[in-house]
This record gives C-alpha cells, structure tokens and sequence, in this order.
C-alpha cells in the first residue's frame, strides 16, 4: 500500500460549518511492523507535545485535557454522549498513531513535538474562549457532555489487526458513506462503503452552489490551463463514478482531472454533486459534508439516539475492527 497513508486523518471542525479535511502522513501498513505488538498495550502516551507555529515554543497538554479541548472542537458537545465516546476513541487513536509514528521517524518541522497548531494539518482543539465564543449559552452543557464522554473511554483506542486504525470520519454523508479505495484509491479493509440513511435528514445535507458561468469559465481555464467554449453544456462531464454516485474523475473541456480537484477550486461541501445549467449560471447540487469516508457524525448521533452504543457506532462504520483497552504503566 502507498506509504502516504501512515496517519491520514480526517474531521470536521463543526457540524454545520466547515467540511472535514485530511492529513496525509507516511506510511500506513508498515507503521508497525517494526514493533511489537506489545507496544500498543500499554499507554504511555500519556501528554500531548504541540508545537506552536508562530512562536516556536511547545506546549505540553495532559492526554484527558487533550481530547476534551480536541473533541468539543471537532464534533458537537451537544451530541449524544455514545455519539461523543466514539469520537474520543477516534481521536485519541489519531494521537496514539501520531504517537508512535514520531517516537519512530521523528518530523523534523516538529521539533520533537508529535502535533502542531497548524489546524490546516493537525486537527484543532478549542481554547477556552474559543469553545465559549462558539457554544455560547451552551458551552456549559457541550462541557460537561464532552468531559464526561473523555472520563469513560479515555484508555480506549480503536484498532485493526492490533493497529491504531486510519482514522476518518465527516460530518454528514451523502445517504452512504464511501470507500477509501474509491475516494483516495487506497484499500483500507475498514474504510468501506456503509449506509448512512439518516444523514437523509440533517440539516446541510443537502446544498445548492451557483456559479455564474462567465466566472466559472475564467478561473477554470486559470486554474487547470484549459480552454473552454462558449457553450456550458459542454463543460463537464462525469468519465467515472463510485456506486453511490460520487463523481470520481470528470472531463473538463476534454482535460481528464479529479473531480475532488473541482471540489476544491468551488468550495463544494462534498464531492458528491451534479451540476445544472440554469439562467446563465451553473448550479452544482451536492449531497453530505465532507470527504464521506469512515465515520458520519449525524449518523454516528442517530445511532446513539436509536440505542446503539459508541462500540456498536465504530464496529458499523469501521467493520472488522475493535476496541482495545490501553494498560497504564505502573
């Protein structure tokens, strides 16, 4: 498998607001295969070492600190608390493999830290204000919800084959979640397609991006070197697609490009759309938020309202994997 994939990670800032996004780091199978398993089996990781990018200077947070400011920033602290439990395993199997990967091949750029505040690389955690600025008159709440969901998983990861899991999860799929083979041509056995039907009825499931045409026709032909004609019929067409209907690669005044590439240059909650041409304009219908692969956070939170529990949540959109208990170090 391509050595890119070694802790590539994805989430969502919040709910409604800001798609999720990925890391992609070295390596992903082989990340152990040096070690012994036994390794996983005792948490000693228990701080956090962030680099500031500004001053240089790092910070050092105690793990539970850690995943509380990291998991209110990340997912609603208004959720169910089964839906949050299954977000701290998740993030804090993201920093056992970032763990790992640095106590093994140190990045240099991070001047022994194991993460930095770059939110545009690393995941973001909340300060205090932030949370409060953000949650307003439910900060309280989202607080207590999320420390307590911390305190009863906190020694928890998820694994597979006894290896910290890919870690990926979004905010709302597009009625399914999709694979990694598909979205990242990446065969990870627990990234695969699940249903996800109750994404159906989040609010942003489903979004409409106009596009004037004349604009759209002048910043493509800048951005991928292309010419395009006078007719906008002719513009896009879709060469391949997932199952559930996810454009994968599109033809673009007959240049073959990713379609996650228009997805990028529009802004587009997610990258399952199709496009209309109405009124001079090009309306691009889209459907989830966020890459879809692993873990819909709406979806996750319709679980836990049905009952389900944070490992029943991460056994169904993480199939083959399990939840392994970390020894503390005497």
């Amino acid at each position: 498998m391509n050595k890119t994939f070694q802790t590539l990670f994805i989430f969502a800032v919040c709910l409604m607001l800001i798609p999720s996004f990925i890391l992609l780091d070295e390596g992903i199978t082989k990340l152990f295969e040096n070690s012994e398993k036994e390794t996983l089996l005792s948490n000693d990781c228990k701080e956090v070492t962030i680099l500031n990018n500004e001053t240089k200077d790092i910070a050092v947070m105690d793990i539970k600190d850690y995943l509380i400011w990291n998991v209110i920033a990340q997912i609603p602290g208004t959720f169910e608390k089964e839906a949050l439990k299954a977000q701290v395993v998740l993030s804090h199997t993201f920093i056992m493999n970032r763990y790992i990967s640095e106590k093994e091949k140190p990045t240099k750029s991070l001047l022994g830290a194991i993460i930095s505040t770059d939110d545009t690389t690393y995941p973001k955690s909340f300060t205090t204000d932030e949370a409060k600025e953000y949650y307003g008159d439910k900060y309280e709440t989202a607080l207590k919800n999320v420390t307590a969901a911390v305190e009863e998983v906190l020694n928890e990861i998820c694994v597979y084959d006894n290896q910290p899991i890919v870690v990926a999860y979004h905010t709302i799929s597009c009625g399914k979640t999709e694979s990694s083979k598909d979205i990242w041509n990446e065969d990870i056995p627990y990234l695969i397609s699940v249903n996800s039907t109750s994404d159906e009825k989040a609010q942003g499931f489903a979004k409409t991006t106009t596009v004037s045409a004349k604009d759209f026709k002048e910043n493509a032909e800048k951005t991928f070197s292309i010419t395009l004609s006078d007719n906008s019929e002719e513009w896009i067409k879709v060469l391949n697609k997932t199952e559930n209907g996810t454009p994968l690669t599109i033809s673009l005044g007959g240049k073959e490009i990713q379609a996650s590439e228009l997805c990028t240059l529009l802004d587009l909650p997610s990258q399952h759309f199709e496009t209309e041409i109405k009124d001079g304009n090009i309306n691009f219908k889209t459907k989830g938020l966020g890459h879809l692969v692993g873990m819909s956070q709406f979806g996750a939170n319709s679980m836990a309202k049905d009952g389900k529990t944070y490992k029943e949540i991460l056994k169904y959109y993480f199939p083959k994997t399990e939840i392994l208990t970390l020894k503390q170090k005497s």
